[in-house]
């Protein structure tokens, strides 16, 4: 204030400023808007509101006809949220929530000081009620357990926790009988835990536990974990959780319009609840099935909607093995696998078969082992492909004669001397400017060929 005085008094500036806030008095707007105005024109700082207000009230009434001087230096200093009452200060904070009382202690020292001490005394009376209330409890000679119960009914379960409540619980029953208790909570031993429970006491408990609940246990940490896999798994009743589960996963399995992106099925037993575990045809846009036997695995195939269906994963451990001639033509035979783009499978390929795959743009398939393959063969029906982008070949290399450099030759390929554990070459389609890229690589117990597509 003096500040702003001093400016408007001694500047040489100060006509200016008269003629300017005589401009708004004679514009008869409210002072607020001329103060905003007055601010916009000379700077925020320039001059506080009151020094302003002061300003233009005299030329107000000079303007109509009052003058006196009147000598700003007299008044009374002015009142601030300081000078309130406390008792209604305390009122106001106790209204406030965290992050208001945490502003209000940023405003000055005093502040500050007096926020902390309404936090203390308001903590201070939440003791004095949670021990008024647990004493209640202890007079009425209730069980400690039933009295806590009772106590979180009252004050909320976030209140005190069961070690703090016992501990005020046994002191207060002391002191009701007269025995004088000095007990420091801080020296208590630590409270125990479920690791303190003899080991023989925690098989016992773990012998009654289904698989779920044993699961649970492991994952808490690698002491239980080790515990629990001491016993081996019972599965007698894994029928029932196999019931239960599909109890809630039918009816969203039976919704029409339901849509994923990919579905998984994995399914290595024939339990009766899982029969009829499509019933309807199911929209997935990329599938992968894995059961205990190809009937199943196709039974499944079947339920996924055709037009939808882009990519296949029909992997088994020993589908190769098992799938007969018939379970692998009726594989081919399916919609499913006519429209898809992408299919991976370790059902043994014939190259007969391969013209079936001419609207594939990629796919994984193992050779046929047991018999010569014929790589020129696929070569030419492969290149012949207009859809084609990639694939993967892969064989077991259990015979000799069948080697990588077997392949390369039959191929085409330019053999370097020595070792080989990669071979790449490039066969230029007929009539085409784009090339069929092979890269053979061989491991100890299996050859992959590679082959893409260059445009």
């Amino acid at each position: 204030m003096e500040h702003s005085s001093a400016i408007v008094e001694n500047s040489e500036d100060y006509l200016k400023v008269c003629i300017l806030i005589l401009n708004e008095v004679l514009k008869e707007i409210p002072i607020c808007d001329s103060y905003r105005n007055f601010c916009n024109l000379v700077g925020r700082n320039f001059m506080i509101y009151s020094d302003f207000e002061f300003w233009f009230y005299q030329l107000h009434r000079f303007c109509r006809g009052y003058f006196y001087d009147y000598d700003l230096s007299a008044d009374l200093v002015p009142v601030t949220i300081m000078d309130m009452p406390m008792e209604m200060i305390q009122e106001i904070t106790r209204n406030l929530d965290l992050v208001e009382l945490t502003h209000l202690q940023a405003m000055n020292e005093s502040f500050q000081h007096m926020v902390d001490s309404i936090v203390l005394l308001d903590s201070y009376i939440d003791h004095l009620k949670n021990v008024t209330l647990i004493l209640n409890e202890v007079l009425g000679k209730k069980p400690i357990f039933y009295s806590y119960l009772n106590f979180c009914k009252l004050v909320g379960e976030n209140t005190i926790n069961y070690p703090d409540f016992e501990f005020l619980y046994y002191r207060l029953y002391r002191l009701s009988r007269g025995e004088l208790n000095d007990c420091d909570q801080i020296i208590n031993p630590a409270p125990k835990t479920l690791m303190d429970m003899p080991v023989s006491l925690m098989y016992k408990i773990i012998g009654y536990l289904d698989t779920v609940e044993r699961t649970y246990l492991r994952s808490m940490n690698r002491c239980l974990k080790d515990i629990a896999d001491i016993r081996p798994p019972n599965f007698e009743s894994d029928e029932c959780f196999v019931k239960k589960g599909m109890e809630y996963l039918s009816p969203v399995l039976e919704m029409p319009n339901l849509k994923v992106n990919h579905l998984s099925l994995y399914i290595m037993n024939g339990c009766t609840y899982l029969n009829d575990l499509l019933p309807i045809p199911f929209h997935a846009k990329s599938v992968s099935i894995d059961s205990f036997n190809i009937k199943k695995s196709l039974e499944l195939l079947s339920a996924m909607n055709p037009g939808e269906l882009e990519s296949i994963d029909f992997s088994n451990y020993d589908i190769g093995y098992t799938a007969t001639r018939e379970d692998v033509l009726e594989f081919y035979e399916t919609e499913q696998f006519k429209q898809a783009n992408r299919v991976e499978s370790n059902i043994y390929l014939y190259e007969i078969d391969l013209i079936k795959f001419s609207h594939l743009k990629t796919f994984k398939f193992r050779l046929n082992f047991r018999e010569l393959v014929d790589f020129q063969m696929i070569r030419d029906m492969i290149s012949s492909f207009e859809n084609f982008e990639s694939c993967e070949l892969k064989s077991i290399n259990n015979r000799d004669g069948f080697d990588m450099r077997t392949v390369a030759e039959d191929l085409g390929a330019e053999i370097p001397f020595g070792p080989l554990k990669t071979v790449t070459h490039r066969y230029q389609i007929p009539e085409s400017n784009e090339y069929l890229e092979f890269k053979i690589e061989e491991e100890e117990s299996y050859r992959l060929i590679k082959i893409a597509k260059v445009r």
